[in-house]
């Protein structure tokens, strides 16, 4: 049997004096676990939720119109060529990949009128982010043909214009030097909270912008990648431009296709999401910083409170390393209600944000309505696991103090 162990169990943390102490540093412990959750909690949800926003607006990889090899010139559209499918599936093998077309046009109603840009997808993509912003309205039904003409605006743009679902109103695009009017009507509405789209992305079927842009039923401005793992992005992407350069040069293509990532589109938020890394860092040093300090207080006060103790326990012949360890167990039973303190409460509140959204953000400033949260279990018990190991090796040195007690004065210590 570990003996400092035994002997710490025996020894009560609560002798009066120390009563204070202990509370205060088991607050410390337990503050100091409860706010790196929720910082780790908020810092993820919020990464994942904006994340989330930049794939549904961009497709997670996206393969561009091609340049012609003899003069440099990008095309306007794309077809979906066997050939350039086969070679993207390979790369992002289990990606779905659909043809889509992005037009610029104007809104215009009898009072005013508002850029925009139009995006159609297949109408076989589930639309899952897109259904869930709609917050007027329907999402359309682009597989039917009454629905050809149907368009989703932002809430943004709907206040601006004055539309309402139901509304008609006038749409114009120029292609190729010639305006082209049409006549559309809204059938829904949404709301993202993501400012930067929503005041520009008008959803519209794929069969529309095709006949207005002059493409045939095959052909779009990009054929978009999703589906796939979020760290494999980058990878994909590169790995997708090295083979259709490589399938070029072979002659099995007709031109290069440049490939495009979310992570270059959205690289301003994504840069902007990298900072909150720092952020995380620099909180966790300063809650274990205020644990470590709090902990530090209460086993100086257990000690000066045990000098006796130490005194006949060096005199039985225990040895610094046991008396050490005696101190560090006690310490460390301070830690252990901390941290079932701080794990109650900082799931607790977690909880709590997540099901009711009590603390809310502006999302003009945030793109987001509320605080997100991501309770990721196993990185909670890392973080505990983290919090004991950096507490014990911190409470290691202060407790040299009490294995250098000298025995003889201890003994007659009051």
């Amino acid at each position: 049997m570990n003996i400092s162990f035994w002997i710490s169990r025996r020894l009560s943390l609560d002798t009066g004096g120390s009563r204070t102490g202990i509370v205060v540093a088991v607050a410390g412990v337990a503050l100091a676990v409860a706010v790196m959750e929720f910082t780790l909690a908020v810092v993820v949800g919020f990464k994942h939720e904006i994340e989330r926003k930049l794939t549904g607006f961009d497709a997670q990889i996206s393969i561009q119109p091609p340049v012609d090899s003899f003069n440099g010139v990008q095309r306007e559209s794309l077809s979906m060529d066997d050939a350039l499918l086969a070679i993207a599936g390979e790369a992002a093998p289990g990606a779905r990949m659909e043809l889509a077309v992005r037009q610029p046009g104007i809104l215009k109603t009898d009072e005013d009128f508002e850029g925009a840009l139009f995006i159609g997808r297949d109408s076989s993509s589930p639309f899952e982010f897109e259904r869930g912003n709609i917050v007027e309205g329907v999402w359309p039904d682009y597989s039917a043909d009454s629905t050809v003409n149907h368009i989703v605006v932002s809430r943004t743009m709907a206040s601006a214009l004055g539309l309402t679902t139901g509304d008609r109103l006038y749409t114009t695009f120029i292609v190729d030097g010639d305006v082209k009017m049409r006549r559309q009507t809204v059938a829904g509405i949404y709301e993202s909270d993501f400012g930067d789209y929503d005041k520009t992305v008008v959803y519209a079927s794929l069969p529309f912008l095709q006949h207005v842009a002059g493409l045939d039923s095959v052909s779009g401005t990009a054929i978009e990648l999703r589906g796939i793992d979020r760290d494999d992005i980058a990878d994909v992407a590169s790995e997708l431009q090295s083979e259709l350069i490589t399938q070029a040069s072979l002659g099995h293509l007709d031109a290069y296709y440049p490939v495009s990532s979310v992570e270059q589109t959205g690289a301003m938020y994504f840069n902007w999401l990298a900072l909150l890394d720092t952020n995380v860092i620099v909180i966790f040093v300063l809650m274990l910083a205020v644990a470590s300090f709090t902990l530090i207080s209460s086993l100086f006060i257990l000690i000066l409170e045990r000098v006796r103790t130490i005194g006949i326990l060096r005199a039985l012949g225990s040895s610094k390393p046991v008396v050490r360890r005696i101190f560090v167990y006690m310490a460390m039973r301070i830690v252990a209600m901390g941290l079932i303190i701080g794990n109650v409460v900082g799931v607790g509140l977690l909880l709590v944000q997540e099901k009711w959204e009590l603390v809310p953000l502006d999302p003009d400033m945030y793109y987001l309505s509320s605080v997100p949260v991501e309770i990721q279990v196993p990185a909670f018990i890392a973080l505990n696991i983290g919090v004991v190991v950096a507490t014990w090796l911190i409470l290691v040195l202060p407790a040299h103090l009490a294995s250098g007690i000298d025995p003889a004065g201890a003994v007659k210590y009051d």
